[in-house]
């Protein structure tokens, strides 16, 4: 069954689209980085640029962790293009979450301090926003159904994370 995914407007094309970009967010806390992306460069403000949290060897194993399961998305549903849209949502996750970081440190939060939706959609919104620039296109209520069920199973796995002491807060 081949799939159009533009615009992206069925609950199957939409996680398709979305569970790499899930995956590619979850991953980077198991990688226990080492060495912050913003090598401990400060802003104009004075406060880090993204902070020790953000590290290149979590970036590193979100973008492959996001990679693979687009590619064996594609693999084993025999839809070469699903691997470049999971591709293209896990860039576009992780370049959310960075942007978080970034306006989290602007507005002087600390690491680890909650930031009710931002925390939990940023992830799914760059992903979204790098699959718009790249010519697909996704309903409003796939929109909303999506964003529903991304920053549920956010909660849901960075509640477990906690649970196996992998973070040190539950969101």
């Amino acid at each position: 069954m081949a799939l159009d995914f533009k615009p992206i407007d069925s609950l199957y094309e939409g996680l398709i689209a979305v569970i790499p970009a899930m995956f590619a967010n979850a991953t980077p806390v198991l990688a226990r980085g080492r060495r912050p992306i913003d090598g401990g460069l400060k802003f104009l403000d004075g406060r880090r640029l993204l902070g020790d949290g953000k590290t290149w060897e979590g970036l590193i194993a979100g973008l492959v962790a996001g990679a693979i399961v687009g590619f064996l998305l594609a693999l084993v549903l025999g839809e070469p293009q699903i691997a470049y849209i999971g591709l293209l949502s896990s860039i576009g996750a992780m370049i959310g979450d960075l942007i978080a970081s970034f306006i989290k440190r602007r507005l002087g939060m600390q690491r680890g301090a909650p930031a009710p939706i931002l925390d939990q959609l940023n992830f799914y919104v760059g992903a979204v926003a790098l699959l718009y620039i790249a010519g697909f296109t996704i309903t409003p209520i796939m929109f909303i159904t999506l964003a529903i069920i991304s920053g549920t199973a956010h909660i849901a796995a960075n509640m477990v994370a906690y649970k196996l002491k992998l973070k040190n807060v539950p969101w």
